[in-house]
């Protein structure tokens, strides 16, 4: 395994998103060290005190869902950029749109998020401490326990059978884009 390689784990069991996962060094804390993308079914139902997007906060926006997929990455850095952070974020966006495309779903892309029509499919933060940057990438399984002022979009309705495969596959793609990009810059000399 290359030292700057990112590991994927699904997790099996079911686990509620809070907004602590997160964190810097959660997947540490669960057995999985170095840069990865890690992948959980379950709601969400984020308290104000682990909101990370100010915006939210101070609109008292609801942040829940009553079962999704969610995917946790973290990258190790010194020092970590926030910058950073968001562009890895729309890497996982895109990756995200690119494998439900061709599971026959549709989206279109506004910055961070995904919609089907006028549904929004997904949520997604990023954020980045002393060591790393970390993202948060939710898709709607079910539109249930989501806020009723948001229209949304889930997967149950778009014709999706294996939640986890799905995410399986996603999660893979963003692994082997970074994977690929860190390849790229150990073989181009600089200017």
């Amino acid at each position: 395994m290359e030292i700057n390689s990112f590991s994927v784990k699904i997790l099996s069991e079911m686990l509620d998103y809070d907004g602590l996962q997160i964190d810097s060094l959660w997947a540490y804390s669960i057995g999985i060290p170095g840069n990865s993308i890690v992948v959980f079914r379950g709601a969400m139902d984020i308290p104000d005190a682990n909101v990370k997007d100010l915006e939210d906060l101070m609109n008292l926006k609801a942040i829940k869902g009553g079962d999704m997929l969610h995917f946790i990455v973290e990258r190790f850095d010194s020092p970590a950029s926030m910058r950073l952070a968001y562009f890895m974020q729309r890497m996982l966006v895109v990756c995200a749109k690119d494998v439900m495309a061709k599971h026959g779903i549709e989206s279109k892309r506004n910055g961070d998020d995904l919609f089907v029509g006028t549904g929004k499919l997904t949520v997604s933060i990023a954020t980045a401490g002393i060591s790393s940057e970390k993202i948060h990438f939710g898709i709607n399984i079910s539109c249930e326990g989501t806020p009723p002022d948001v229209k949304v979009a889930c997967l149950n309705s778009l014709g999706i059978k294996d939640m986890m495969g799905l995410a399986g596959e996603i999660a893979s793609a963003f692994a082997t884009e970074m994977d690929d990009i860190e390849s790229d810059i150990v073989k181009t000399r600089p200017l």
